[in-house]
């Protein structure tokens, strides 16, 4: 039924359920597992730049990397982008053929003042999107 899933990931303890979940969903399927961190351009702070946040990125997605291969999925590419986080999450399911994007939920206070990645990607995706809160 899947032939590709997206896991992004921000290397943060919230993503480990989806992490768990989008590896299952992987190994049942016999997918190719995409692990993504976007880092975000827009929160930049001055005096920094890509170069400087992308060994953060490469951690969060060779972290995905090892989990799935300890659970037996071995088809698994790893990718460190910047941009908006939703829309370049979009951006690589399109351009990638996923099937599936899983997504942790982050429940901080910033839900009250702005929309959540997680709810921006499942409102504008062309592909199935499962939130794992």
């Amino acid at each position: 039924m899947y032939d590709a899933i997206l896991i992004p990931t921000d290397g943060r303890p919230n993503t480990e359920r989806a992490i768990e979940e989008a590896i299952e969903l992987a190994s049942v399927h016999d997918a190719t597992l995409h692990a993504l961190y976007v880092i975000n351009s827009a929160e930049i702070a001055p005096g920094l730049d890509f170069d400087d946040l992308e060994p953060i990125g490469t951690e969060a997605v060779e972290y995905v990397e090892s989990q799935a291969q300890a659970a037996g999925v071995n088809d698994v590419r790893t990718s460190v982008t910047h941009g908006l986080r939703h829309q370049s999450i979009l951006d690589y399911a399109d351009s990638h053929d996923i099937d599936l994007i899983v997504m942790g939920r982050h429940r901080g206070l910033d839900r009250f003042f702005r929309k959540s990645v997680s709810d921006q990607v499942s409102e504008e995706a062309s592909t199935s999107v499962l939130v794992v809160e």
